[in-house]
């Protein structure tokens, strides 16, 4: 009987071992894949979906309320757009103080002025374009709020066209749904993916021409990129959103509060992991 047992014991303990040498690495190997990319992420706030299907892939704090920064002007320009005024009408652009954009005191087409806003994250021409909007900036800013409502954008807030002020606010997830909304519009999906273009700024006695380029490097690397939008002041962080399309899928990259605008490039690079999120899964 006691040989029984012993025998019985020294079968178990074989059959441990061969479980932990053909076993054991499987769950290791999984360990060192999933959490550890994950931890490298310096955005606190972030998601990557699938467009069509809703399939969250990674997130974190996605649904916590956070300040957007330019990410503020892929509204600005659906809501320009929405006017339907006139693209190729030439729209006085005017100095104002605090505002950046190296383009004032000359003429600029309301296309340029909208590429410039989204390819090169131009304040001046943000701001321009609202002043310009029918009944002005403050309709414009009312538009974009309302557009945000119907949208069903609940936690999304917009206080000024440019993304400057802290009060521009949303989340990770309503930035989901508004990059689904901007997929319907072609102008969008064009101006903010294009790399560089050197823009005619028409002035008193005569033109000049000016190139600008995107705050976004990752277009440079991978064509498969549809949108794209960057942001960043203090109160935000680095800010990054795109829409990725690949072999058929469309997803949703989106990151707030990462450390800086380099960090913001490094972290959605890590989230799109360049195999289309398939080396994530939720944190």
């Amino acid at each position: 009987m006691d040989s029984l047992m012993i025998l019985s014991k020294n079968v178990i303990k074989l059959l441990l071992i061969v479980l932990l040498i053909t076993v054991g690495p499987v769950y290791a190997k999984k360990a060192r894949q999933v959490p550890a990319l994950q931890n490298h992420i310096l955005a606190t706030n972030y998601v990557v979906q699938d467009i069509d299907s809703g399939e969250i892939i990674a997130e974190q704090g996605s649904r916590e309320v956070r300040s957007i920064a330019s990410i503020t002007k892929i509204m600005t320009a659906m809501v320009i757009l929405d006017a339907g005024q006139d693209l190729t009408e030439l729209v006085d652009v005017k100095p104002i103080k605090g505002i950046s954009g190296n383009i004032g005191n000359t003429r600029v087409t309301r296309a340029d002025l909208l590429l410039l806003t989204l390819m090169s994250s131009n304040n001046l021409a943000a701001k321009t374009l609202t002043i310009n909007y029918p009944g002005g900036e403050n309709s414009a800013v009312m538009a974009m709020n309302m557009k945000a409502f119907i949208l069903g954008m609940t936690n999304t807030h917009y206080a000024d066209p440019t993304g400057l002020v802290d009060e521009n606010i949303s989340t990770a997830h309503d930035l989901v749904t508004l990059i689904k909304a901007a997929e319907n519009y072609p102008f969008v999906k064009q101006a903010s993916t294009t790399p560089e273009m050197r823009v005619e700024l028409k002035g008193k006695k005569k033109s000049r021409f000016v190139s600008f380029h995107t705050t976004n490097s990752l277009l440079l690397k991978m064509p498969e990129i549809a949108i794209s939008k960057t942001g960043w002041i203090k109160k935000s962080g680095g800010c990054l959103m795109m829409a990725v399309h690949d072999q058929g899928r469309r997803l949703a990259v989106i990151l707030l509060n990462s450390k800086n605008t380099h960090t913001r490039l490094r972290d959605a690079e890590l989230l799109y992991g360049l195999q289309h999120g398939q080396n994530l899964r939720r944190s």
